[in-house]
């Protein structure tokens, strides 16, 4: 019963947002596989550069090795967050991956004292 309605909300929430649930589903014990060559179709030629489509599919490729190797070391929470942000707008991202992780790493690394300690905290 249960099943048949993962099925379902995930079929319609498919037609929604086109594909988004078969995006979500990690690799057995890995990172997600997203859709990169569709997000780099996107991409923009920065000045000088020849082609943004393979310098955006090399910089995700890279991202995904790195991604693969250090997965285990981030925790489940941030992980399920990232990887949901990542999705926001169509575009989803290794690189944009891994930096969330990483960001979210550092800051549960800060020092309790220095949590609310920026400009108007009132400290």
């Amino acid at each position: 019963m249960i099943r048949s309605v993962v099925i379902i909300i995930c079929g319609l929430a498919m037609t929604v947002f086109a594909g988004e649930c078969a995006l979500a589903k990690p690799a057995a014990g890995g990172p997600p596989q997203l859709d990169i060559k569709a997000t780099c179709k996107r991409a923009q030629p920065v000045s000088g550069e020849t082609s943004a489509f393979d310098s955006c599919m090399n910089d995700e490729k890279g991202a995904q090795a790195e991604l693969a190797k250090s997965w285990s070391t981030f925790k489940a929470g941030p992980r399920a967050i990232c990887v949901q942000e990542t999705k926001i707008g169509g575009a989803p991202s290794y690189v944009e991956l891994i930096t969330c992780l990483e960001m979210s790493k550092a800051a549960s690394n800060l020092p309790p004292d220095l949590d609310n300690s920026g400009p108007g905290s009132g400290r």
